[in-house]
């Protein structure tokens, strides 16, 4: 190896120089927990107005708690799955509008079963947002 060739950069080093896109996608994910962390804290917030609203007792209102936590916790594995299966971009793509649309709909609501949609979509995004940590490096 020739001393002028060991101090120039190969082709692909320089490829590979940081970019802004890491800085938004850094702030994307950090909207994204931040916003997931709110929704999921608010709803203790509202529970009066839901018991009010619905006609819900004490108990049952433990109950809609309680289905929310467990299918949180439960679709988080699948939420990872689908970000390492077909990436952090398109899983994320997806949690996000299936969200928005169970968050929109929570209006129509008529009783506790109705809501099960939103825990179930918004537990994805923790997981599948981890899943692009590994690609981007430190900033």
């Amino acid at each position: 190896m020739s001393p002028a060739s060991a101090s120039s950069p190969s082709p692909e080093a320089t490829d590979l120089r940081p970019t802004v896109v890491r800085y938004k996608v850094v702030g994307f994910a950090a909207s994204l927990a931040i916003i997931t962390y709110i929704d999921r804290v608010c709803i203790a917030q509202a529970a009066p107005l839901i018991r009010k609203d619905l006609g819900l007792d004490t108990v049952q209102m433990a109950w809609a708690f309680s289905a929310f936590a467990w299918a949180y916790a439960v679709f988080e594995i699948p939420g990872g799955w689908m970000g390492d299966r077909f990436g952090a971009r398109k899983a994320l793509t997806r949690v996000v509008v299936w969200w928005s649309i169970f968050t929109a709909a929570t209006g129509w609501v008529k009783n506790c079963g109705s809501t099960s949609g939103r825990p179930l979509r918004q537990s994805a995004a923790p997981p599948a947002q981890e899943s692009c940590y590994p690609a981007w490096p430190t900033i």
